[in-house]
């Protein structure tokens, strides 16, 4: 029914629709629609990025919720965790041990969107977790997948708001819940531009737990309800150092008394353009007399040829972690080439930088780092972590450099210059002050089972 221009109002299942439901139905339909038309661009993508990551193409069709696996593990409801890559999985993996062990009724299904992720999530959990790809979002398949697994609860991790998976847990009546929650400044930008659409995408979220007052504040500024808000802290302060340690004593183990041979410093989580900012600093150390030891980390290991060629031009030494030989006494880079121990090579280094920084990538976690008692180092590109560099720095437990020039000058004073050890303890303390972030979580999911 139409009336007049001042007050439109449509009837849908014997509910009026005004005008604001009206564009909140049109502005979804249009996503859809788009997001529809774009699907076959999306397997094309998928295919190519599987050239170099044949990951991409394993069971592509899963994507579209076709050919779904059949539970393996019996229990009374279902948590559905989606976690995009390694980095949301390393996140929120305490918090999935956490409900795996107080809830050891109910059975686990966690999605991942990269192969790298997958991977992880495998090695992690095996066969204590259902896995899958997770779903592309548009109505028929979101749809179709909860209908499939049927979860009792919906668990997305730090920024993921997917329009579809929303509405189809709405239709079929399934709390939503992001934990380990963050908004940059940027994002939140992008978001208050869709205005209706996202406060009404949010509105399905039962539960937002913000890791600062910051991403509260940026949630609540784009439509969150207040009701769903709190903020809990980062869950990747709650780090398991016990088990992380015994890994690192079969990885320095294996790699032999030669590894702390010189002084040694890790770039983690690097990204293109990066390697040789970071191979540029290990020269001027060593033009300054020092001969340190790099364990190299890129950010996805499928790069490890193009950063050989750098190495090799260079004229670096280098052994290839994958090749699980002892290092020699003239390797001048160990290439961190496998998944999963990252966190324990941070262990063993006396400094660390972390990537995706010093050029515009939003940065990488630089808590783990700092729980081993590193000297932490950061390029200014900190986006993704902006609130944590910023407190890091103010409590003196993180250095912020500009380039490859001042990131030699702060590797260097890491072995020239005392007090590093007061700053290893700062930042240990950092840490272990805002521990606790996953029982909080834990107990905010507990009220919407």
């Amino acid at each position: 029914m139409v009336g007049s221009t001042k007050s439109v109002s449509i009837w849908r299942n014997d509910r009026i629709l005004e005008p604001s439901s009206l564009f909140i139905i049109m502005a979804r339909l249009f996503y859809s629609l788009l997001i529809s038309l774009l699907s076959p661009l999306f397997v094309l993508r998928l295919l190519v990025k599987s050239v170099s990551e044949p990951g991409y193409r394993r069971q592509w069709w899963r994507r579209f919720a076709l050919g779904l696996p059949s539970r393996i593990r019996s229990g009374d409801g279902l948590i559905w965790v989606h976690a995009v890559s390694v980095g949301e999985l390393l996140a929120v993996a305490p918090l999935v041990e956490r409900i795996l062990l107080e809830w050891p009724d109910k059975a686990v299904l966690i999605t991942n969107t990269t192969p790298t992720g997958s991977e992880q999530t495998q090695k992690l959990f095996g066969s204590r977790v259902e896995h899958t790809w997770f779903p592309f979002d548009t109505p028929l398949v979101t749809g179709a997948f909860l209908r499939h697994w049927q979860p009792q609860l919906i668990v997305m991790v730090e920024t993921e708001i997917w329009p579809n998976v929303m509405a189809s847990a709405r239709d079929q009546g399934v709390p939503v819940a992001l934990v380990n929650a963050r908004l940059s400044a940027r994002s939140a930008r992008g978001y208050a531009r869709l205005g209706r659409f996202t406060r009404d995408t949010l509105a399905g979220f039962s539960l937002i737990a913000a890791q600062s007052k910051s991403d509260d504040r940026r949630f609540r500024r784009i439509g969150a309800e207040p009701e769903a808000m709190h903020v809990v802290g980062s869950i990747k302060f709650d780090i398991d150092l016990a088990a992380r340690r015994s890994q690192l004593e079969v990885i320095a183990e294996e790699l032999g008394r030669d590894i702390k041979s010189r002084p040694l410093w890790a770039a983690a989580s690097t990204h293109p353009g990066e390697e040789q900012l970071v191979i540029d600093a290990y020269q001027a150390l060593s033009e300054r007399g020092l001969s340190t030891r790099l364990l190299l980390a890129p950010r996805h290991p499928s790069r490890t040829g193009d950063i050989i060629k750098l190495l090799a031009k260079a004229g670096l030494k280098y052994q290839k972690r994958s090749d699980n030989l002892p290092v020699t006494i003239e390797t001048d880079v160990l290439l961190i080439d496998t998944l999963g121990e990252l966190s324990a090579f941070l262990g063993l280094a006396d400094a660390a930088f972390i990537g995706g920084s010093l050029v515009p990538r939003g940065g990488h976690n630089p808590i783990e780092a700092a729980a081993w008692g590193c000297a932490v180092i950061t390029g200014p590109h900190v986006i993704n972590f902006a609130t944590i560099v910023r407190d890091m720095e103010r409590g003196g437990a993180i250095r912020v450099v500009t380039d490859q020039h001042e990131l030699a000058d702060r590797l260097a004073s890491v072995w020239e210059n005392e007090g590093q050890d007061s700053e290893a303890r700062r930042a240990r303390s950092f840490i272990e002050t805002r521990r606790g972030a996953t029982r909080r979580q834990l107990d905010l999911l507990k009220g919407l089972l």
